[in-house]
């Protein structure tokens, strides 16, 4: 019973993704980013890669990111989990460091400035799970060009 109950979990984990947040001193836009994927589908875990090693999280902060998920874990058939990654150096390259005690397969890495739609998001876990040694992505950074401002002719 116990190894049927242990199959089911790692089982019912690989249908769930880690959401990994990249932050830097925008709280925020933490806390708006936490809250909204905190609320999707799908989501097992939220880490945030927090780099700023000369101030930790506020107590502040950190209970407004604990009581957004609280709340979408009250609405979800599981526990959402939330962990804050410290780093030592104030380092945009830390989102590349390996972390521990991962327990889903599925990743989606993220700036706290950019919110894709919790059903694109699911169609991007679903297209990923089908083909699971491939990278699933998405172009967050949009650029136009505003006729007003400039023309081809200035580039």
């Amino acid at each position: 019973k116990l190894m049927h109950s242990l199959g089911f979990s790692l089982l019912y984990r690989q249908e769930r993704f880690t959401v990994i947040i990249n932050t830097w001193r925008r709280p925020d836009l933490l806390k708006k980013s936490v809250q909204h994927y905190s609320f999707c589908p799908n989501v097992d875990a939220i880490r945030v890669v927090w780099s700023e090693s000369t101030d930790p999280p506020s107590g502040t902060l950190l209970s407004d990111l604990r009581s957004s998920v609280k709340a979408a874990s009250r609405k979800s058939t599981h526990t959402i989990k939330l962990k804050i990654d410290m780093h030592d150096e104030d380092n945009l390259n830390t989102r590349f460091k390996p972390l521990d005690d991962l327990a889903t397969n599925g990743i989606f890495s993220v700036d706290d400035d950019v919110v894709v739609p919790c059903d694109t998001l699911a169609f991007a876990f679903t297209v990923w799970s089908s083909a699971r040694e491939s990278m699933v992505g998405f172009v967050p950074r949009m650029h136009w060009l505003q006729p007003e401002v400039c023309s081809l002719e200035q580039i």
